[in-house]
Formats: structure tokens, C-alpha cells, sequence
């Protein structure tokens, strides 16, 4: 599981401590992904609430890292955030004619 909380936080792309405060955990996140430190139940409860990871994947690593929707909401917000801002602007109007055209289906 340890591991698994790393290769999580590094695909959202958070530091050990921004990943570490999003679920509010006091100490270091180092020390779980290294396995020195155990990981508890509220961490697990915390990670999979907060990121909506699927908690199946996330205890014996069965099945997909995110419950469906969020994998794809997650993928397009770590593609969007290395983005230049003209390019995230490129998008959200693109997005927006998305959503026209398909109101109009």
C-alpha cells in the first residue's frame, strides 16, 4: 500500500507535503511511502475520500487507481495544469463550444 500512495500522489502531481495536507495528515507522508511509519485507517479513509480513490485499488491494488469518473476528471486537470494560461483559455473555449454543440444534438 505504500507504494501505491506514492505512485498515487506523484500521478496527481502533489509534493509530500501538499498531498500530506489535503488529507490532513500532521506528519510526514515521507514516512509512509518509505514504510517506517503505519498507515492508518482514518489515512486510508482520508485518501480515497479526498482524492476518490478506489479503495479495492488502494489496499491490495486490484482494479483502477480512481473510481471511473475521476480517473478521467483527474487526468484532464493534471493535463490542464501544465498548461500555459493561453493554452488553459485555448481549452475552456473549446470545452465551451463542446458543450454547445452537444446541447444542440
Amino acid at each position: 500500500m505504500n507504494s501505491r500512495i506514492k505512485k498515487l500522489r506523484n500521478f496527481l502531481g502533489l509534493t509530500q507535503l501538499e498531498f500530506a495536507s489535503k488529507i490532513g495528515l500532521k506528519s510526514s507522508i515521507s514516512e509512509i511511502e518509505n514504510n517506517k511509519a503505519p498507515i492508518t485507517e482514518r489515512t486510508i479513509i482520508s485518501i480515497c475520500s479526498v482524492f476518490n480513490v478506489n479503495e479495492n485499488w488502494l489496499r491490495t491494488g486490484q482494479g483502477e487507481m480512481f473510481n471511473v469518473l475521476q480517473k478521467n476528471y483527474n487526468e484532464f486537470f493534471s493535463i490542464f495544469k501544465n498548461l500555459k494560461p493561453v493554452l488553459q483559455d485555448f481549452l475552456i473555449k473549446i470545452a465551451k463550444d463542446l458543450l454547445d454543440t452537444q446541447s444542440k444534438l
